[in-house]
C-alpha cells in the first residue's frame, strides 16, 4: 500500500515503523521532526506485547531514511497517488487538515484519523467525502524523548471504524493494520468507539494536568484514594453522556458502565506510571488538546441535558483554557 502519514510525532512514527516493516511504502509529512527523520530515520524502543507482533521479535527498531520519504510538502507526499492517508497530528492541527491531507485524498487516498477526542470526523467531513473517511482509536502507551526516540511502553492495539459505519469499508482498514502485525478490532459504531476511548482520556488525561505543572502520571492518580475516586466518577459520567449521545443519534449501541469502568482501571494498572500526552504537552509548553477531549464532550452534555458536574469542575482546573472558560454551546 502507498501510505501518507501526516504528523510524525510518537504515534505516527510508532505505527509508521510497523507499516514500513510490513513492506508498505510510507511518506511522512512532517515539520518539527523533518530534518531528524531525513538524517537519522526512525528509532523505536519497544516493550513486548502480543498486540504488536514486532515487539515480540525486537526490543528496538531502526528504520533508515532511505526506507521512507519525509517531506514538508503535502503535494510531494501525494505525488503518484496514495491508498491511505493517516492523520496523526494533534487535534489543534484539524483546521489545517484539508491543506495537509487534501492532496493525498485528491490523489485517491482514503483518510483515517488517529486523533483522540470527539467531533474529529465531523470537522473532516466538511471537505473529505464521507465514504472515504475513517477513524482509528489507538490504545497504546507511547512517549517520545527529547532526541526523537519513540518509546513504546505498553499495549498497541487499534480500533478502526468508518464514518458511515460501513462494515466492508472498515474491514479494508483493519486488514492494513493486521498486515503489520497490529491487533485491530472493528467496532460497528465509530461514535460508540470514540466515547469508549474518551471514558479513559477524560479522567486520566484530565487529572494528569489538573492544577497545572508538574502534573502527575497514571500511577499517582491510582495511588491517591481521592484522585482514584474522582477518576471513576468522571469515567462513569462520560459513559452516561456517551450513551445519551448514541441514543440521540439513533444508534442501538450502548456502553456497559460497570464492565467498561472495571476494564479501564485494569488496563491502567498494567501501564506502569504512564505520562499522558496531555501531561507531556503541558511540560513541553505545547498547546493542550482541550477542545476535542474536554470541551466538545461537555457541550454535548449541555445539548443533551445530561448531568456533567464532574466534567465541568475538571474543565475549570485545566490550564490554558480558551477565554470562554468552560462555556458556550
Amino acid at each position: 500500500m502507498r501510505i501518507v502519514v501526516v504528523g510524525a510525532g510518537a504515534v505516527g512514527q510508532f505505527y509508521g515503523a510497523q507499516l514500513i516493516l510490513a513492506g508498505h511504502a510510507l511518506r511522512f509529512v512532517a515539520r518539527r521532526d523533518l530534518e531528524r527523520l531525513r538524517t537519522s530515520g526512525l528509532r523505536v524502543v519497544q516493550s513486548p506485547t502480543p498486540q504488536v507482533a514486532s515487539t515480540l521479535r525486537a526490543a528496538e527498531l531502526r528504520i533508515a531514511p532511505a526506507d521512507f520519504l519525509a517531506t514538508d510538502d503535502p503535494a510531494a507526499a501525494a505525488a503518484g497517488g496514495a491508498d491511505w492517508c493517516l492523520l496523526a497530528t494533534k487535534a489543534g492541527a484539524l483546521p489545517e487538515a484539508e491543506r495537509l491531507c487534501g492532496p493525498a485524498v485528491a490523489a485517491g487516498a482514503r483518510l483515517a484519523t488517529l486523533i483522540n477526542g470527539l467531533g474529529v470526523e465531523e470537522q473532516l467531513s466538511r471537505w473529505c467525502p464521507p465514504e472515504r473517511l475513517f477513524g482509528v482509536l489507538c490504545f497504546v502507551c507511547i512517549n517520545r524523548d527529547d532526541d526523537g526516540t519513540v518509546r513504546h511502553l505498553a499495549h498497541g492495539r487499534v480500533g478502526v471504524g468508518h464514518w458511515r459505519d460501513e462494515a466492508a469499508a472498515r474491514r479494508e482498514l483493519a486488514a492494513l493494520w493486521r498486515s503489520a502485525g497490529i491487533e485491530a478490532s472493528e467496532p460497528s459504531c465509530l461514535r460508540e468507539a470514540r466515547w469508549r476511548k474518551l471514558a479513559w482520556n477524560v479522567p486520566f488525561n484530565g487529572l494528569s494536568v489538573a492544577g497545572g505543572l508538574p502534573g502527575r502520571g497514571t500511577q499517582a492518580i491510582l495511588a491517591d484514594p481521592a484522585l482514584r475516586a474522582r477518576a471513576e466518577r468522571l469515567m462513569r459520567e462520560v459513559i452516561r453522556i456517551g450513551n445519551a449521545d448514541l441514543a440521540a443519534h439513533g444508534h442501538a449501541a450502548r456502553i456497559d458502565e460497570e464492565a467498561w469502568v472495571a476494564e479501564q482501571f485494569r488496563l491502567t494498572e498494567e501501564m506502569g506510571d504512564y505520562l499522558t500526552s496531555t501531561l507531556l504537552d503541558l511540560r513541553a509548553g505545547r498547546p493542550l488538546e482541550l477542545e476535542t477531549l474536554f470541551l466538545e464532550p461537555w457541550r454535548r452534555a449541555q445539548r443533551l441535558g445530561c448531568a456533567a458536574t464532574e466534567l465541568a469542575c475538571l474543565i475549570t482546573e485545566l490550564p490554558a483554557l480558551p477565554p470562554a472558560r468552560g462555556g458556550g454551546a
